[in-house]
C-alpha cells in the first residue's frame, strides 16, 4: 500500500526529480540506497523466540538537506543469504524484517533488504544490507 505513495510523497516533499528526470527544486531527493539497523547483529539458534530472533528495520538514504519520507519506509523486501539457518519475515505486520535462527552458521549472514519502484533511484532497485550471526 505504501509502495506507490510514499516514494511520489517524498519527493514532492523535498523537490526532487520525478520519474522522467524533470527538476521539480534544487534538489535531487531520489533514494538511492537503505540504510538497514542494527547493522551487526547476533542471535541464538538454542534459544526460543524472541531469543533466536532479531528485528531489522530499513530507512532512505537521503541527500543532505532532504528531509526523510514523511510515511514509514517499512515496505522493503527482505531476504538472507543463508536462508537453511536464517529465516526472515516479509508479513505485512509488524514481525517484517524480524530474522529467525533456525541453526547456527558459520560466520555473519548477510540481511537484504530491498525496494523496487519506477520513482526510485530512476526505477532501480534499492538496498541495504546488515549481518546476523546465528550462535
Amino acid at each position: 500500500m505504501f509502495l506507490g505513495l510514499l516514494p511520489s510523497l517524498a519527493l514532492i516533499a523535498c523537490g526532487g526529480k520525478g520519474a522522467a528526470g524533470t527538476a521539480t527544486g534544487t534538489l535531487d531527493c531520489t533514494v538511492t540506497s537503505l540504510s538497514v539497523s542494527p547493522q551487526n547483529a547476533a542471535a541464538s539458534h538454542i534459544s526460543s523466540a524472541p531469543g533466536n530472533q532479531q528485528q531489522f528495520n530499513a530507512g532512505p538514504n537521503m541527500p543532505m538537506g532532504c528531509p526523510p519520507p514523511p510515511l514509514p519506509f517499512d515496505f522493503a523486501t527482505w531476504s538472507v543469504s543463508d536462508p537453511v539457518n536464517v529465516s526472515i519475515s516479509n508479513a505485512v505486520d509488524s514481525s517484517r524484517g524480524t530474522a529467525t535462527c533456525l541453526g547456527a552458521t558459520a560466520g555473519a549472514v548477510k540481511v537484504t533488504a530491498a525496494a523496487n519502484d519506477p520513482r526510485l533511484a530512476g526505477g532501480a532497485t534499492v538496498t541495504g544490507t546488515a549481518s546476523l550471526t546465528c550462535n
